[in-house]
């Protein structure tokens, strides 16, 4: 954290006190001057960039081998910092909202993003999780921290002053399929609220030969009755005589009413000849 220091380099230039000096002739005591007292920096003060700002119902964290979206009781504002020169100590920031003021939420495991497992926030750096009410007055919205403070643009603000909308998920894929085709399966999210709003998911595979692996996480913001459809490539269930010869992907929301489980089996003969 930056700080500063006053270094005095000797005492009061008194006779019989302060700094002294010997002379090797006479071994009498001669007082010494004092330099003037100064007041140094340890350092330049810190550069702190927002680089990111969003307000999501949740986010996604980490397990021991999947990821889940941890919800948020109101709304989380959701920051990205980027420091330069002397450290931030993540304690350090504060957030104000509506008359309160908020310190940064902490998650065992950081966050799940872009394929990192567990990033958290460092001396360079990273995100930066508030939980807020869901609704609030902006009027005094402010992040602060040891020399510097930051007000959040007129959309983040907006955001923050609206209800979250509700989000429609649904996960789909074909449930058999034949070899060597894969399938592909297809998430559709719509807003189904009044304002704009952003929608976060995490997806898992179980089988074959895998216990649990993520597939990915997935956010974006939608306007009033839009909707947007995300298409991943499928695992085959066709892998040796692995048993079940299966493939299931479980999606997690922010809202539980949208979790999902599909399932994908191979068409064994019986069932291809009948087709």
């Amino acid at each position: 954290m930056y700080r500063r220091r006053v270094l005095a380099l000797c005492g009061l230039a008194i006779t019989g006190a302060g700094c002294q000096g010997e002379t090797a002739d006479t071994e009498t005591m001669t007082p010494v001057p004092s330099p003037a007292v100064s007041e140094t920096d340890t350092g330049p003060p810190p550069a702190v960039t927002i680089t990111d700002a969003a307000v999501m119902p949740g986010v996604v964290v980490p397990g021991t081998d999947s990821i889940t979206v941890q919800s948020a009781d109101g709304q989380f504002l959701v920051l990205t910092a980027a420091i330069r020169g002397s450290e931030v100590d993540r304690a350090a920031f504060s957030l104000r909202f509506d008359g309160a003021t908020y310190s940064p939420e902490t998650f065992r495991n950081g966050l799940y993003r872009d394929g990192e497992w567990g990033r958290q926030f460092t001396e360079t750096g990273g995100p930066l999780v508030f939980a807020l009410s869901e609704t609030g007055s902006v009027s005094d919205a402010q992040l602060s921290w040891p020399g510097g403070k930051w007000t959040p643009p007129e959309a983040v603000r907006d955001r923050l002053n609206a209800p979250l909308p509700s989000f429609d998920v649904t996960l789909d894929g074909p449930e058999r399929v034949t070899e060597p085709a894969k399938p592909t399966l297809e998430i559709t999210v719509t807003n189904t609220g009044d304002t704009a709003g952003r929608y976060v998911i995490a997806l898992n595979r179980t089988g074959p030969r895998v216990a649990y692996a993520p597939v990915g996480r997935f956010d974006g913001e939608l306007k009033p009755g839009e909707t947007a459809v995300i298409t991943r490539d499928g695992k085959t269930p066709y892998v040796d005589d692995t048993e079940p010869r299966e493939v299931i992907y479980r999606l997690r929301a922010a809202e539980d009413h949208n979790d999902a489980t599909h399932r994908i089996k191979p068409v064994d003969e019986e069932t291809a000849t009948e087709s």
